[in-house]
């Protein structure tokens, strides 16, 4: 079956003759100005553009994207460093590097499906199955870094790249190259298989409700244990816990598989099986959990964390059994306020002011980075966003807004909302963040308290004094009553002191409830 993969239009007169000789590109990738990767990604680019656009042997074209390959790699992460830190929308330098890093991947992955094409052109071929077992290895890669740039920055894969992946994954398995074993690297090994299963979790990990950097951090994991996980012919199945529908001749991402569901299963579909992958996932909290970790663990060196954890749970959720809606969801277009995060909420949920705030020259107290404003602060100081209403269930709402650059909005942000018909703040957290309209921005809050009070925080040694939030108990639900505070606050048995309308009371946080990068949420009790 032939291959109809996105690939550009060759030209038979170029106007420049590509450079493939192995010692003049390695010679021009040492020189490409790393200290400027923005010139060093369009130099390079301008480069695989060239040798994309016309007609070269395969094999040739293969070694000089081998070449090409390592250096957009290394590029690609440099620019991560800038997109990835950035505030939603991303400002014109974070969308530079952004779409720069896409560039890469594109046209790198263009040269392989090129490659790939040739050879299936061929009448008779003299290239191994090793080799062209590589070529869809490296198409493959190439895609799936494209898709990381994708989810970090909040759009969707087009349809073009699900296309072009269970295309070249299929046409891998009727060739039985699959399970071949290609270079990763210079020290690793891997198959088809494997990074194509690394793309599948990365997808189905629903990336749009995760943190840049943990969304580096699932692509890293699945990277290291794809092979828990497996794709098998689709068949009757006792549980659909951890089995996922993968579609390879269709341009659809991987969806979790409904039994009896209404769309009866088509020639080209397999399931991705992760049970065994959920119990590694499952041994790795609890060796993380209990601290016992063994010298030689093949884990990445970041898990040692605090919210790593919180990373693993969360793939628990969404690999080893599909996420079921809690409420449903119904059409709305009514209007709130939100203010993001801890301090706008500590102000707006204050009346517009801010508590009192030690000395820090008195007592050895310390005033936390920025996290503690002056009480004379005005609202022309936070950003208040105006946004549309689009759905909304009892636990959550969809919102939408136009585009504004002085937005600075986070997966895992809390924040203060306010409906339009509503006389006080409830507090939310941003659980999801897309931005394929370009003109609109879309988020999903889910709301965790109706109300909450604005207090100061100080941590009794070292003495730090923060802003937080204080939830109030819910005995209807069986809550019981919280804090919210900055990223590092939480320390098990750790002494705080609340300050609340004029009044300290001493308190030691007992059970942790939810953090990220932005906030940590913990229960406490009262010390007499």
């Amino acid at each position: 079956m032939p291959l109809s993969l996105k690939i550009p239009a060759l030209t038979d007169k170029p106007l420049m003759i590509a450079e493939t000789r192995p010692q003049k590109i390695s010679d021009f990738l040492e020189n490409l100005p790393l200290a400027n990767p923005l010139s060093a990604a369009t130099a390079l680019f301008e480069e695989m553009e060239i040798l994309n656009r016309q007609k070269i042997a395969s094999d040739v074209r293969v070694k000089a994207l081998e070449l090409y390959r390592i250096a957009v790699a290394s590029i690609s992460e440099i620019l991560a460093s800038y997109y990835c830190k950035s505030g939603l929308p991303l400002p014109p330098q974070a969308k530079t590097c952004a779409g720069a890093a896409e560039s890469l991947w594109l046209e790198l992955g263009y040269g392989y499906k090129l490659a790939l094409i040739d050879e299936q052109n061929k009448l008779f071929s003299l290239s191994s199955g090793k080799s062209n077992a590589l070529i869809i290895q490296r198409a493959i890669e190439a895609m799936s870094q494209l898709a990381l740039v994708y989810y970090k920055t909040y759009f969707s894969p087009p349809s073009s790249l699900w296309s072009d992946l269970n295309q070249l994954y299929l046409h891998a398995v009727h060739q039985s190259l699959h399970e071949v074993e290609v270079p990763i690297s210079a020290e690793n090994m891997g198959t088809i298989s494997n990074t194509f299963k690394q793309t599948l979790l990365v997808s189905l990990a629903y990336p749009q409700h995760l943190a840049p950097l943990d969304i580096k951090r699932v692509s890293d994991y699945a990277a290291r244990y794809a092979d828990h996980a497996r794709l098998q012919d689709v068949g009757l199945l006792e549980s659909t816990a951890g089995i996922f529908l993968v579609s390879l001749q269709s341009d659809k991402a991987p969806i979790p598989y409904v039994k009896n569901a209404k769309d009866k299963l088509s020639a080209g579909d397999v399931f991705l099986v992760t049970v065994d992958l959920a119990r590694v996932i499952h041994k790795h909290i609890q060796l993380l959990q209990s601290d016992s970790l063994p010298k030689n663990n093949d884990l990445p060196p970041d898990a040692s964390d605090a919210r790593y954890i919180d990373l693993l749970t969360h793939l628990i959720k969404h690999w080893g059994a599909s996420p079921k809606r809690v409420f449903n969801r119904s059409r709305k277009s009514d209007g709130v306020k939100l203010g993001v995060g801890i301090a706008a909420a500590h102000f707006y949920i204050g009346g517009e002011q801010h508590a009192s705030i030690p000395d820090a020259s008195e007592d050895n107290i310390e005033l936390s980075d920025d996290r503690l404003i002056s009480p004379k602060i005005s609202a022309a100081e936070f950003t208040l966003g105006h946004w549309i209403i689009t759905n909304i269930s009892a636990g959550g709402m969809a919102l939408r807004k136009p585009v504004n650059p002085q937005d600075n909005i986070r997966v895992g942000d809390i924040v203060s909302v306010k409906e339009d018909k509503s006389a006080g703040w409830s507090v939310g957290v941003i659980r999801w963040a897309t931005n394929d309209d370009q003109e609109y921005l879309d988020v999903g809050a889910q709301l965790i308290a109706p109300t909450a009070k604005a207090i100061g925080i100080t941590r009794i040694s070292p003495a730090v004094h923060e802003q937080g939030l204080l939830l109030a108990e819910v005995p209807m639900l069986k809550q019981p009553a919280s804090i919210i505070a900055p990223s590092g606050t939480f320390g098990p048995a750790r002494l705080l002191d609340i300050e609340e309308d004029g009044k300290t009371i001493r308190v030691m946080i007992t059970k942790l409830i939810e953090r990220t990068s932005r906030f940590e949420r913990f229960g406490f009790s009262e010390i007499s």
